[in-house]
């Protein structure tokens, strides 16, 4: 029997989803940590992180980090070099 086999299935029965579509969707889709994705399903911080690494979802959510900081520098960088476009007044 699974360790947390009483959250599973409590979990599984509430959203009509299996428990790792439901974690992939807190702690992936929704952005949320262990902390949050457990308050808000009600279940132990130490069952959700028993999931992230049974289903192995650490690499997925360091890798939509790594997206977010490549968009986010890019954003920057476009903003920069636009601003730097821009006619300067002169001002006395």
């Amino acid at each position: 029997m699974h360790p947390y086999q009483e959250y599973i299935e409590k979990l599984e029965n509430e959203l009509n989803k299996n428990i790792k579509d439901i974690i992939h969707e807190y702690y992936i889709i929704q952005d949320e940590g262990p902390s949050v994705t457990a308050r808000e399903l009600g279940i132990p911080r130490k069952a959700v992180l028993h999931f992230i690494y049974e289903y192995n979802l650490r690499p997925l959510k360091h890798q939509n980090i790594k997206k977010k900081v490549t968009i986010s520098l890019g954003n920057l960088q476009a903003a920069l070099q636009s601003s730097q476009e821009l006619p300067q007044s002169h001002e006395r």
